[in-house]
């Protein structure tokens, strides 16, 4: 079963730092060269200094723990929960709310925590390097579960104002610290027994198992009860849990962007495409990019769905076959977009046009990813549909793992919000 536990969170002290919102940053992973250089104008002690140092992990650690010293950072007094809400705007105001807590650790052949991606072996030697020498998690991993009828709340109701209130790139994140003790046991309980499927943080995940092992070597990961955070940090992550009912929770498409082919004919391949997909063709103007959109919108679950620009080309493509049916026992990755994008689209189709091992990047701006497509300055961009959350859970239920990137969740969790220690 779940173990979701209070803990005693690290935080930022604002007599000491001053505006909190010059201290947050996004994950890791989705920080540019640039952006990282903006974040550290941003002020000496942004948190892209302790994810992200340019001068390593040891000097990441030196000054987390000189933060510390100097009072930048606090313990708070004892464990606690950190109730997370973000408002946002994506086709109008959302909000999107969960807690942060102590998730207690598992294997995933309990099958407790559920994992739906694949991940990469240097991200995750990256963070573990990290983590050994800052002995934290700094940034919460995004853990999804199913509970209609809990709706946490602050101790003093919503009305109370929060104890970190700041605004990044648009998005407003609220922190409220939640001590009263019938709260953490509400919380507690409502996530005990529940399936947790990550969301996003497969890496910190498996980074947080690994570091157990390392640092805990005649460590057991007990199957019930077990020791609580205060005893066995390392037996924990810090994640942020939300319901999948939450109707703030949103995956946006990742599209692929063809950085460079390495040699694809594209004449070729649309002819390839042809063969196989049912393919209609648009302008590649403003009146044929919501057309595309449109299109893409509309289709249902039965079908695959894609869009494809091509550099030089005055038109899109729309792309579309009837998803494989899926009869029992079959893997439910079989009919996703995801899948057909990556065995027949790419590694198939465009191999045999010439470009066996194409440099892929990823974004979920629609706008940004064909605009870059009009300007030369990608080869070609797939336009994805977003993977919907029960596809996703089939897929984390039946063990499967999809390729890379296969959802986005939007707006991103801060880093920089609460740490976690990971030393008794």
């Amino acid at each position: 079963m779940a173990r979701f536990r209070p803990f005693r969170g690290i935080r930022y002290n604002p007599e000491k730092v001053g505006s909190l919102d010059a201290v947050v940053a996004p994950p890791y992973d989705v920080i540019s060269a640039a952006e990282r250089d903006a974040l550290y104008d941003a002020g000496e002690y942004n948190a892209t200094r302790l994810i992200l140092n340019r001068d390593g992990h040891g000097e990441a650690a030196k000054l987390f723990r000189a933060w510390q010293t100097d009072g930048a950072l606090e313990p708070d007094a004892g464990p606690c929960f950190y109730l997370y809400s973000q408002d946002f705007d994506v086709d109008g105001p959302r909000q999107r709310t969960g807690v942060i807590g102590a998730l207690h650790l598992e294997p995933f052949s309990t099958g407790v925590v559920r994992p739906h991606e694949r991940t990469f072996s240097h991200h995750k030697t990256d963070r573990l390097a990290l983590t050994s020498e800052t002995k934290a998690n700094l940034s919460p991993i995004f853990g999804l579960y199913s509970n209609a009828d809990f709706h946490p709340e602050p101790d003093d109701g919503w009305d109370s104002p929060a104890d970190l209130d700041v605004t990044f790139s648009g998005v407003r994140s609220r922190l409220w610290v939640v001590r009263n003790p019938a709260r953490i046991a509400e919380i507690s309980a409502a996530v005990e027994g529940r399936t947790i499927f990550i969301a996003d943080g497969h890496h910190r995940y498996e980074t947080a198992l690994n570091y157990f092992g390392v640092a805990r070597p005649d460590g057991e990961l007990l199957p019930e009860g077990g020791p609580t955070d205060e005893e066995e940090p390392a037996a924990h992550v810090m994640a942020f849990l939300g319901a999948f009912e939450d109707p703030g929770m949103l995956i946006l498409p990742t599209h692929r962007q063809v950085e460079r082919s390495r040699g694809a004919d594209w004449k070729a391949y649309t002819k390839l495409v042809e063969e196989q997909f049912k393919v209609t063709r648009l302008p590649f103007d403003a009146e044929g990019r919501k057309q595309l959109e449109d299109a893409l919108e509309r289709s249902t679950p039965e079908t695959n769905a894609f869009g494809l620009a091509i550099k030089g080309s005055d038109e899109l493509l729309l792309i579309e076959k009837p998803a494989a049916v899926r009869i029992n026992g079959d893997s439910p990755l079989a009919s996703l977009d995801v899948t057909v994008l990556h065995s027949t689209l790419i590694d198939k189709l465009l191999a045999n046009a010439g470009a066996p091992e194409p440099e892929i990047t990823y974004s979920a701006d629609t706008d940004e990813v064909l605009d870059r497509v009009a300007a030369g300055k990608l080869e070609a961009v797939f336009v994805m549909r977003a993977t919907l959350s029960d596809q996703l859970a089939d897929a984390c239920m039946a063990g499967d793992l999809m390729p890379q990137k296969s959802t986005y969740f939007f707006p991103k969790l801060l880093t920089g919000l609460v740490f976690h220690t990971l030393e008794r």
